[in-house]
């Protein structure tokens, strides 16, 4: 299926009109929790927001055009890289977040928070933050940023996407520590944590990685996606069916808990008479369990 079509697709699917018409739910959570809690204390946690907070401290510009001109640069990347879905929910991003911010930019001067207690405003900004982050999370959806060129990076050195985001991250909350100070710093990393923390809970529970068994006709396509759109490893195993007295092929890969939206709808998709086993994974290290336990065909 050609890239228009694939474009043409989504915009036709009414459940993808509902889920963005959700998204705009979650987004509207960060929006407020920026401008209520991020803003007012100049704290930079990293991605679009925190490099909004950082130009208006040093040219005076409005974070929204901040967030804005990163969110579309983000869509034009993933347009030129991603596939179709990536490139809607980006768009959709780069137009509905910087509005949202723009519209509740305000809304610190009318509610009237006390910034003198910082930490009670990181810890209540990080929650917000965190819900509106879970919500679209569950939803299968991702809010772009610099996630997206995570991804792609991802795709031509398959280096992990969450690695790629702590250091892009990571370089912008350095830069908010050397011009707010070094506290900021302790209180932007308190802010990921709790937010991330908050997140989790939304999305499923406390766990950080799933596992993921899977049943499927289609798994060659499985297979394929999780290698080269996921960036994860999948061990293959040969199964055999009791009732159906049929050969079967079982996929189990552990990802992070932010791609199992992601991840369930596109089996979905494929095959929805698919089985799929989804368990908490409460630690995984070393190598990579799929290369690790070996490719079984």
């Amino acid at each position: 299926m050609s890239f228009y079509n694939e474009i043409k697709l989504i915009f036709n699917d009414s459940s993808y009109g509902k889920k963005y018409g959700k998204m705009s739910l979650g987004l509207l959570l960060l929006a407020v929790s920026y401008n209520l809690f991020i803003c007012p204390i100049n704290l930079v946690s990293g991605g679009a927001g925190g490099l909004g907070v950082l130009f208006r401290h040093l040219f005076g510009i409005q974070p929204s055009l901040v967030v804005f001109f990163v969110s579309f640069l983000m869509f034009v990347l993933a347009f030129l890289f991603l596939d179709a879905e990536q490139v809607v929910s980006t768009f959709f991003v780069a137009i509905v977040y910087p509005l949202m911010v723009r519209a509740t930019s305000g809304i610190s001067g009318i509610i009237g928070i006390d910034t003198s207690h910082v930490l009670v405003i990181v810890v209540f900004g990080a929650i917000l933050s965190g819900l509106g982050q879970g919500y679209i999370f569950k939803l299968g959806l991702n809010f772009g940023g610099f996630s997206v060129l995570a991804k792609i990076i991802n795709k031509y050195t398959k280096i992990s996407v969450t690695l790629i985001n702590a250091i892009i991250n990571g370089v912008i909350v350095m830069f908010g520590a050397y011009y707010f100070g070094i506290s900021m710093l302790f209180y932007a990393i308190l802010f990921i944590v709790i937010s991330r923390y908050v997140s989790e809970k939304i999305m499923l529970g406390i766990s950080f990685n799933k596992t993921f068994k899977i049943i499927s006709s289609e798994y060659l396509l499985i297979e394929k996606f999780i290698y080269e759109e996921l960036g994860h490893d999948v061990t293959v195993y040969d199964t055999y069916g009791a009732y159906s007295k049929g050969d079967r092929k079982l996929l189990m890969v552990v990802i992070p808990s932010s791609e199992y939206g992601i991840l369930k709808e596109y089996v979905k998709s494929v095959d929805r008479a698919a089985f799929i086993f989804v368990a908490d994974t409460y630690e995984a290290s070393g190598q990579d369990i799929s290369i690790a336990a070996g490719k079984c065909v």
